[in-house]
């Protein structure tokens, strides 16, 4: 375990490095000239995603006969994500599948609703990211091409889940041969996690898809505001493309929280675009960071005054 507490340094000491090399008056400057009216429409429009996301997770446990109440989803869904952002070790989603499980679903299912939930999100991002950088760097002549790189891979991801169960049985079919190497103290445990992992995916996949579709719509619309609000005189898509990379890319376990690696992302691909990279700073930490946690901190309040409220 030290060896991946290590990597996570990687990310703090680009950010240092970073920090060192930009011009802070520049920096400031851009920081001062910030449009509060846009701002408030990012964080109107973050709002709105988290009480969607909230919606996703009551419907996905809908669909597989746990009616959990809306206030038990938003909690499980909030307070994590309030959490994934402040510790170093993204506790939020243990912490979802505490709630969850706290409110009568088997730990199982629990367990693999929010992985589901995750991984689908990653996969949206991964298909905008890979448009994106089709857009970007592809000559400007053939940019339309991310558009269709886009639409292609969600349609094949859609394929992809609503076919599930005959991928499933390929699997079983030609794959069933690893299961021979299991340890037996494994089996118990990977029977459960894998027939609740089927019935997550053929009950409640295409609705938490179909919703994640909503929430990154909701993300790059905050993008647009947030871009707005510096006023960038640049190609926008690049900047909506940038997210979506910057977002994938601050997954990778070599930061906390993202920090570093979101930003060298940014600078990198907005500097493309011929945005300064105090500016393309500044906008990853605002959007990563600062506007992030005000947000998440805004809409956590309301359940810490109502726990206490009960107590």
């Amino acid at each position: 375990m030290r060896w991946r507490n290590w990597l996570k340094l990687i990310g703090l000491v680009l950010l240092v490095w970073i920090m060192s090399t930009i011009d802070w008056e520049q920096a400031t400057q851009t920081l001062l000239k910030l449009n509060p009216a846009y701002l408030l429409g990012y964080l109107v429009f973050f709002v709105a995603m988290m009480f969607v996301r909230t919606i996703r997770l009551r419907i996905a446990l809908s669909k597989l006969g746990h009616q959990l109440a809306f206030i038990d989803c938003y909690v499980a869904t909030l307070e994590p994500a309030f959490m994934g952002v402040v510790t170093p070790g993204r506790l939020g989603e243990f912490t979802r599948v505490g709630y969850i499980h706290a409110n009568g679903v088997p730990m199982p299912k629990a367990i693999v609703v929010v992985i589901v939930e995750r991984l689908i999100d990653i996969a949206v991002l991964l298909v905008f990211g890979a448009g994106g950088m089709v857009y970007i760097f592809a000559p400007a002549s053939s940019r339309f091409s991310g558009g269709v790189v886009v639409a292609l891979g969600l349609l094949l991801f859609f394929g992809a889940i609503h076919g599930y169960g005959n991928v499933l049985r390929y699997l079983q079919k030609y794959l069933g041969w690893i299961l021979r190497w299991e340890p037996s103290f494994m089996t118990h445990h990977r029977k459960a996690l894998t027939s609740s992992f089927n019935i997550v995916m053929e009950q409640s996949a295409k609705p938490i898809f179909l919703i994640s579709l909503a929430c990154i719509a909701m993300n790059l619309t905050q993008i647009f505001f947030l871009a707005k609000a510096f006023g960038l005189q640049a190609d926008y898509l690049v900047v909506l493309f940038a997210y979506a990379v910057a977002t994938l890319i601050a997954l990778l376990p070599i930061s906390v929280g993202g920090l570093g690696t979101r930003e060298a992302t940014y600078i990198m691909i907005m500097g493309h675009a011929g945005i300064l990279k105090e500016q393309a700073l500044v906008f990853s930490l605002m959007d990563g960071v600062v506007l992030s946690i005000l947000g998440l901190f805004m809409l956590t309040v309301p359940v810490w005054m109502w726990r206490l409220g009960k107590g």
